[in-house]
Formats: structure tokens, sequence, C-alpha cells
């Protein structure tokens, strides 16, 4: 087993990184991008003029440092500290907590320029909007004869999530590459940086990037598929709420209601626990039944299936998976297990509503 060590002294850069950009300290590296700069290029000069930090202008630099970061906020708010100051003082106090040597100044400036370049790369990075998810969903509801297919509904809200996520990663990633590249670059010139160390530093900066561009894709994640599954209904000319609603702890992401029954539907990607917060609610959200659509199988197991076989609800799932093919056959479950390529059709037959069909 390779060796291991959590030791944080290890990783600053990556720690660094992180205490800047935590919403716990005030989000200061989004929120004062100015201050963080201007830090950077003090403590640049500072090291360039000094050949070595003895440990009184170690001292000196950290007070700056602190002076620079709690500075940049206003201390008071309606005649009390306020919340911004507090957190931002936590943030100086976190920070040279972790600076014990000159080495550690100069893993904040790496940090600070990071966190500063990589926000750029999030902030400017081509974003999956309204217009590419409605090009996708067109393309893959066509016909060989170039008209609009309902059986193709199901495929549509897939490559909606499938492509989206590859836009997403591809877009953040590529800038990232440059920029990690020229960065290895200068480290690389600076003959006190040893190769592993310089890996240290690099992955760090990966990794908090990552992290944050995670969370940027997941929060997006929703919304792609509900705006997929709202143009898919306008392609078809079913009548929509076209908007998600919120009933305490349920989310349904869009609703039909049609002169022979109402739906509420429910698309994600995966079937988790939260779909049973939805059963035996019909009346709470003024729906007769609520249809699920689940994009990947591996949450669909038979016990769930029977829970919205008991509640009167239906799922929606490929005719070529393994979920079709053990259970569609089942006596109890053939009102609630559906093939996908029949899901708009269904919807227009139990609402009644008019539609392009």
């Amino acid at each position: 087993m390779a060796d291991y060590s959590g030791d944080p002294s290890e990783f600053k850069v990556y720690w660094f990184a992180r205490d800047l950009v935590a919403s716990s300290y005030g989000s200061f590296a989004t929120k004062e991008t100015t201050t963080l700069k201007q830090l950077s290029s003090r403590i640049e000069q500072e090291l360039e003029s000094n050949d070595s930090l003895n440990r009184t202008d170690l001292e000196t630099q950290k007070e700056q440092i602190r002076d620079t970061i709690t500075g940049s906020v206003n201390r008071t708010y309606g005649g009390d500290i306020s919340k911004r100051y507090r957190q931002t003082e936590d943030l100086a106090e976190r920070i040279l907590r972790r600076i014990e040597e000159e080495d550690d100044i100069r893993e904040l400036r790496i940090a600070i320029d990071a966190v500063v370049r990589t926000s750029e790369i999030l902030d400017t990075a081509p974003s999956f909007g309204k217009q590419e998810i409605v090009n996708i969903v067109d393309e893959t509801l066509q016909n060989d004869q170039g008209t609009l297919d309902p059986s193709k509904a199901y495929d549509a809200l897939y490559s909606v999530d499938f492509d989206g996520e590859a836009y997403q990663l591809g877009a953040q990633r590529e800038p990232l590459i440059d920029y990690v590249y020229k960065e290895m670059e200068e480290l690389r010139a600076d003959p006190r940086i040893e190769e592993k160390e310089i890996a240290r530093i690099i992955s760090g900066i990966v990794q908090e990037y990552e992290r944050r561009a995670g969370q940027s894709r997941a929060s997006t994640a929703g919304n792609v598929l509900e705006t997929g599954l709202q143009h898919i209904f306008n392609q078809f000319g079913i009548p929509a709420t076209g908007d998600s609603a919120h009933f305490g702890d349920l989310e349904i992401d869009n609703m039909v209601d049609g002169p022979d029954g109402s739906i509420g539907f429910s698309c994600k990607r995966t079937l988790r626990e939260r779909f049973r917060q939805s059963l035996s609610r019909e009346a709470e959200i003024a729906v007769d039944e609520v249809w699920f659509v689940s994009l990947l199988m591996a949450d669909v197991s038979k016990e769930k299936l029977r829970d919205i076989s008991n509640d009167g609800s239906r799922i929606y799932v490929p005719r070529d998976s393994f979920v079709w093919d053990q259970y569609h056959t089942v006596d109890d479950l053939s009102y609630t297990l559906r093939p996908a390529d029949q899901f708009i059709e269904d919807v227009v037959e139990f609402t009644g509503v008019s539609s392009h069909l």
C-alpha cells in the first residue's frame, strides 16, 4: 500500500485555495478579487527584494497579510460587527495559522493567483444554456424524413443530459489545461522548487478547481432536464405549465392538465429514495398521477416499481433495458412500467389535450 500523509503542511496551496473560496469565510476570492491581486503583487515584490525572511520579517509579512485581508471589508453594519467582517477575520486567522516559514508565503501567493485565475475560467466558460438544449432536442426528435418523432422523446432527454455534461466539462476543462501548462512552466523555472513539489502544487490547484466546477455542474443538471422536457412538450403542442413546482419536500418538474386527466412529472437522472415523497400525494399537488422518467436504470428496483404501482403511478424506461425485459410482463406491474417510446403518446391519451401528433 502506498504511503499516505494527511498532513496539511504538505498541501498548503490546496488548503489556502480552499479557504479563500469557502462560503464559510465569505467566499472572499470571488468577492474581493482586486484585493487578492494587490496582495499577490505585494508578496511577490517583498519576496524578490529579500533573499530570505528572518523570523521578524515573517511576522511582519503575516501582519500585513492580515491587515490587507481584513481591511478590504466594512467592519460594521447596522451598528454591529458585520457578518462579512467576522467571516473575513476568520479567514485571515485560518491563513496565518498555516504560515510557518517563507515557503508558505510563496505558496499563499501561488494559491491566490490560482483561485483568481480559476474563478475567471469558471465565470467565463461557456454555459450549457437553453439554445444548446433546444438544438439537441430538435435534432434528436427528427426522423429520417425530417419530421418530429414522438417515440424519440426519451432519447432526446437522454441526449440533453449526456451531451450537456460533456459540453460543460469540456468548456471548463480546456482553459484549465492552458493555465496549468503555463503554471508548470513558471514553477519549473524556479530552482528552489522540486518536481515532486510542483506535482503537489498543481494537483492541489486542479483538485480545488474540480470541486468548484463540479458544484456548478450539479447546480444546473436539474434545470437542463426541466428545460428539455418543456421543449419536447412545446414541439408536440402539449400544453404544460413549463415550471417546476415545490410542495414542501416534493418537487414536480412539470405538469399537464387536460380535460380527461392531469399528470405531474418527475424527470431525473436517477430514481433515488426521494421519489417516495411524491407517492400518495397527488391530491396535494392537484394531479391525478405522478409519472417518473428515469434516465439511469441502477435505482429502478422491483421494490420501487411495486411502490409506484401501489400508488397507481407510472415510470417510463427504455425497451432495451433489462428492467423492461425482466418486469414488463409481470401482471401487477403492467400499468406501472411503461416503454419510453410511448411517453408522449401516453401523455396525450391520458390527459386528452390537443397536440401536434
